[in-house]
């Protein structure tokens, strides 16, 4: 049998598809449903059979690139072409004709609507995919509206989305709806979850007059109510104007009609059926075990009938509040240092092993007043804390004075910090300008013979007994002269980096790479798992960080210099150090390498520009022509695949997911005009240029000082990337091993899901260790690690204040290493720090995570939370940078100056307040961004 009726119990989705299913299951529920029937799958599957359809169709749905892009217009034409001119079987048409007459009436109107056997999905959206037909009327019409529902499986926009999301063409199939016409006075949508925010408690309607066909493809704008769901008040209505509505036109199919001036004004709902509806909407809601759902309805002379309901598809995780207060005993903290690298709430696992634990390796005592770590999180979110002594000081001399501590305000504890940091300054600055004067003499000698010329001549024309330290100290209260001032001090940290900590973490590493994961026990990779993530805590602590200061200072000194000489002239460091080698830069000149052998065969640059990221590898793998490929991949993900897209190692590593990198190999290879050598050449114009300007504004003493600023900050800017490049280096040794342990416990029903472990503490995984080792199988692990899951979810809404509380952040001991400005959400234009010259007008691609690296536009400005190594190859195909957080010494700041693109960092919420696809402009030597209103 090619048809059923609409109340089967049949519950295949392979026969009936997702509409079909939906509708049987509440037919026979009870609830109101217009009778009718299914014309099942099997019926698709006979017709493409009988004529040889297949094959033709498999073939024929591949795109065509326009503009570098696959398009599915052409295929999808011919394909609809091959259906709709394709007869149908005689017994088809017998069944579906038997079927549309056994209903009650001889020329009853019907609504034909396709139910595919891949759609109405939690995880797939596939509204307005595929055709509807309304008030169809006779055998021959509901026969042949059937037909082009078969054929609407096969729309471009159909094809592309199952293309994208990896469902294979030859494997869907079409089922169809017919349903008795329902002539509604009054019809919409309700949504049993705000769709918008993902508030449960909250039931959405959309409503309109005529038929559901104009709120549901957008033709009108309806009235809106917001229900409260505990006791179905209604919380907020807006009327639409609802201008026009759907109407039967005549005998056949449906056509558009103005809406009155008097009922435009009018509530369609009236309060009983707001209450009905909602009360139905929650049974049906019951009926699918509590999934939110999507619900067409209809009220015809006062009766409710439902026409449709599926779940509500990537609906948000339900919102929490949050407040951004430090735990006890952290009092001050600041989302600066390494979790500049964490835009995420970062997993339990993570926060214990490697901010906690590991972070604190090296030390044997706490170094904040009250005790506790250095790093914490607030809301999920990694902090440095700034609990400084000299504030604690202050009060407890208050106390000894028999002063009442309760009275001391905010600012007599800010005056306490500032006066103890000015002292400190003038200590260190006399400490460093005498250590700084041995630097004349490399600092001359690293000159060209021009310029060491006039160097002499200026020098030996100086009587100032100090010069040396005038030279390498400018006059200034700012702290960042404080540290890292001088190469003796500076060589020391490079030197212990290079000795000492870079070769522990290799060691650490190469220690657990050889573990054969499959084999080792439970214990051994629990061992694994924590030695590596206290490990690579260890690194930064133990000495990445004043490695890693030693290219910030230098480049913050210069910074300094230039603001305070010439406040007046916008000069930025990054102006003055491009063209500095990097193991960045090497990746993004290894991977075009890869991008020329794919651009020098047709086929290849068909396929790499067709085949969705997340799929090409294979597709590579399986591609005869495609084995030198396939070889450079893999030799570059040897290289640089333990990169990650944050510091968490709850995120997989490229290694694991090359997809993103593939988002941008596809850019540099659509781009016939793209050479990374462009940039290059670029840049050093840009500095030339910046270079002969400066000369023509400073001499004597200011341009020596200028000279040696530039010096230093260039002699050490190249390890900044040498230290980040290391960040989550033994992640892909980790992971494979949290994996595997995950999914012994999922097997020994302790955990649930895949990645559970990340949601547990070191503590809870021993535990759930010696649990699989007994036999026993507690259930409250999966369950803790579930709500974990959602929790992070959940506060991956917020945006994190920079710096809590917020006063901290006029401290100067605070402002000065601040990694986000706090804007003005009223105001068109963010401010930032500007960090790569030039000034650009384009649309935004906002960019949160690598999921999302294939909807970076060419020509773009990229705007994210932040960048790290394994975004660079997003910079080949922007042409500005935003991010939340970061400062003149992020990743984003030093790669962006090397592509020669302007960029602000530190924001704040750009991509809160940046739409993709929004024009914005951006100042990378004001440090500003403005938003365009909508055009």
């Amino acid at each position: 049998m090619y048809t059923s009726n609409i109340k089967t119990t049949d519950d295949s989705l392979e026969r009936i598809g997702g509409k079909g299913r939906s509708l049987a299951r509440m037919t026979c529920a009870g609830f109101d449903v217009p009778g009718g029937f299914l014309v099942t799958a099997d019926a698709y599957r006979a017709f493409i059979a009988e004529n040889n359809l297949q094959s033709t169709i498999v073939d024929r749905a591949r795109p065509t690139l326009k503009d570098g892009y696959p398009a599915f217009d052409d295929c999808a034409e011919q394909i609809s072409e091959l259906i709709l001119n394709a007869p149908m079987s005689v017994d088809v048409v017998t069944q579906i004709k038997g079927a549309y007459g056994d209903l009650e009436d001889v020329n009853l109107p019907v609504a034909v609507r396709s139910s595919a056997n891949a759609e109405d999905l939690p995880d797939f959206s596939f509204a307005g995919q595929q055709e509807t037909y309304l008030n169809m009327r006779g055998g021959d019409a509901v026969t042949r509206a059937v037909q082009k529902c078969w054929a609407s499986l096969w729309t471009a926009q159909a094809i592309s989305y199952r293309h994208n999301n990896g469902i294979a063409q030859d494997k869907v199939a079409m089922a169809v709806v017919v349903q008795t016409m329902v002539p509604s006075e009054v019809s919409g949508i309700l949504f049993t979850a705000n769709p918008t925010s993902g508030e449960r408690s909250e039931i959405i309607i959309n409503a309109s007059y005529g038929l559901g066909e104009a709120v549901v493809s957008g033709q009108v704008t309806p009235d809106t109510y917001i229900v409260q769901r505990p006791d179905l008040s209604v919380k907020e209505s807006v009327l639409g104007p609802k201008e026009q509505k759907i109407v039967y036109d005549g005998e056949q199919g449906i056509r558009i009609e103005d809406v009155s001036e008097s009922e435009r004004h009018h509530s369609s709902l009236s309060d009983g059926m707001i209450n009905e509806l909602c009360k139905t909407a929650i049974e049906i809601e019951g009926l699918y075990d509590g999934l939110p759902q999507d619900i067409e309805w209809a009220f015809c002379d006062g009766k409710l009938h439902l026409l449709q309901s599926r779940p509500i598809t990537n609906l948000l995780v339900q919102p929490i509040d949050v407040e951004w207060v430090p735990t006890l005993p952290a009092k001050c903290v600041s989302r600066r240092q390494i979790a500049e690298n964490m835009p995420d709430p970062i997993c339990p696992l993570f926060e214990d092993l490697y901010l906690t634990q590991g972070l604190e390796a090296p030390r044997d005592k706490s170094l904040m007043v009250g005790g506790g770590p250095l790093f914490v999180t607030v809301n999920g979110y990694a902090y440095q804390r700034f609990d400084y002594a000299t504030i604690h000081n202050n009060l407890e001399t208050r106390r000894k004075r028999n002063e009442d501590p309760q009275a001391v305000s905010e600012q007599d504890i800010e005056a306490a910090e500032y006066a103890a940091f000015k002292g400190d300054i003038i200590k260190l600055k006399a400490k460093v300008a005498d250590a700084a004067e041995g630097d004349i003499e490399p600092f001359r000698e690293d000159m060209t013979e021009v310029d060491r010329a006039a160097f002499d001549q200026w020098y030996g024309e100086q009587t100032d007994e100090k010069i040396n330290s005038r030279i390498t100290m400018p006059e200034s209260t700012n702290p960042t002269y404080v540290a890292f001032n001088n190469t003796k001090q500076n060589d020391a940290v490079l030197k212990y980096w290079y000795e000492k900590t870079l070769p522990r973490l290799e060691s650490v590493a190469d220690k657990w790479r050889s573990l054969d994961v499959a084999s080792a026990s439970d214990l051994e990779l629990f061992d694994g798992i924590c030695e590596l993530a206290i490990e690579e805590g260890r690194y930064w602590s133990d000495d990445s960080t004043h490695t890693f200061g030693v290219a910030k200072s230098t480049d913050d000194q210069l910074q300094c210099f230039l603001q305070e000489t010439l406040p007046d002239h916008n000069f930025i460091s990054g102006q003055f150090l491009t063209g500095i080698e990097s193991k960045t830069m090497q990746s993004n000149a290894d991977l075009f390498k890869i991008a020329e052998m794919l651009r020098s065969d047709p086929d290849l640059t068909y396929t790499v520009l067709v085949v969705p990221s997340a799929y090409l590898l294979q597709a590579l793998k399986e591609h005869e022509k495609a084995v030198d490929v396939v070889l450079a991949v893999e030799q570059y993900l040897k290289q640089y695949g333990h990169q990650g897209y944050s510091m968490d190692f709850i995120e997989p590593t490229q290694m694991e997911d090359p997809s993103a990198l593939f988002a941008s190999l596809k850019g540099m290879v659509r781009d016939r005009n793209y050479h990374p050598k462009n940039q290059g050449k670029k840049t050093a114009e840009i500095r030339a240029a910046k270079y002969k300007e400066i000369s023509q504004l400073l001499s004597g003493l200011e341009y020596w000082q200028f000279r040696f600023r530039w010096w230093l900050a260039r002699k050490y800017n190249f390890i900044r990337e040498e230290v980040a490049f290391r960040f989550g280096y033994t992640w892909s040794i980790l992971r494979p091993m949290a994996d595997e342990l995950n999914r012994r416990l999922v097997e020994a029903e302790i955990l649930v899901a895949k990645d559970d472990i990340f949601f547990l503490t070191s503590v809870d995984i021993k535990k759930a260790i010696k649990a699989k080792a007994s036999h026993q199988k507690p259930d409250n692990y999966g369950q803790l690690a579930s709500q974990e899951r959602v929790l992070r979810e959940a506060r991956k809404r917020h945006h994190p204040p920079g710096t809590l509380p917020a006063e901290v952040a006029s401290i100067e001991a605070v402002s000065f290493k601040e990694t986000q400005i706090k804007n003005d959400e009223s105001s068109d234009i963010m401010r930032g720090f500007a960090v790569s010259s030039g000034t650009v007008t384009a649309k935004a691609s906002v960019i949160l995570g690598p999921s999302e690296f294939d909807n970076m536009t060419p020509g773009s400005i990229l705007v994210s939370p932040l960048t790290t190594p394994a975004w660079t190859q997003l910079f080949a195909n922007c042409v500005g940078l935003v991010t939340d957080v970061g400062s003149i010494l992020a990743h984003g700041s030093i790669v962006a100056r090397e592509y020669g693109i302007p960029a602000v960092l530190g924001v704040g919420d750009g991509t809160k307040r940046i739409r993709h696809g929004q024009t914005i402009t951006i100042d990378g030597d004001l440090g500003t961004v403005f938003i365009h209103e909508d055009e």
